[in-house]
């Protein structure tokens, strides 16, 4: 009964951990995908003004 409990503590954990991880990849993407856009802004006005 003990081995069956650990287990569900241990997926359960396993799952927060998931969604967790889930959270931050997307709101590193975010961040990546608005870093691209300012950079790929900075470049074609650099190259406009050169």
């Amino acid at each position: 009964m003990m081995d069956y409990q650990y287990r569900r503590r241990a997926f359960q954990n396993l799952h927060v951990e998931k969604e967790e991880a889930i959270k931050d990849l997307k709101q590193k993407t975010k961040k990546s995908k608005s870093m691209l856009a300012s950079i790929a802004t900075f470049f074609s006005f650099f190259h406009h003004t050169s």
